[in-house]
């Protein structure tokens, strides 16, 4: 029903509407005008973690050696590598909204929807 009602506005756009190629020739001039539709995406959870911490306070003229500061730059990469990979691994079955929706419509508007344990 939507996708017919687009289709009969383009037809009314391409026969009414401003020619715009009119400079080119052939099958160019001749391509039929469409609206564009934007549908927005709906979010799902956003996860995050937060990693150990890692001290640099009182470390300032350790960190002035290039080979040093590139040590603790590896380090720190690492570390949030491994917190994304860890993150990517998770299997999460309410993570798009709709489930959610669904999963509290099943269990109560004051249900705490289960996620993953780090």
């Amino acid at each position: 029903m939507v996708l017919q009602f687009y289709d009969i506005h383009d037809n009314k756009l391409n026969e009414e509407g401003l020619k715009l190629r009119t400079d080119f020739m052939g099958e160019i001039k001749n391509k039929d005008m469409h609206h564009v539709v934007l549908t927005p995406k709906m979010s799902g959870r956003f996860y995050f973690i937060f990693g150990e911490p890692i001290e640099t306070k009182g470390r300032e003229k350790e960190l002035r050696d290039k080979e040093k500061a590139q040590h603790l730059y590896l380090h720190v990469k690492s570390e949030v590598e491994s917190c994304i990979k860890y993150l990517k691994r998770r299997e999460d079955p309410y993570r798009s909204t709709l489930s959610s929706l669904l999963y509290q419509a099943a269990h109560g508007s004051d249900a705490e929807i289960p996620t993953f344990e780090p």
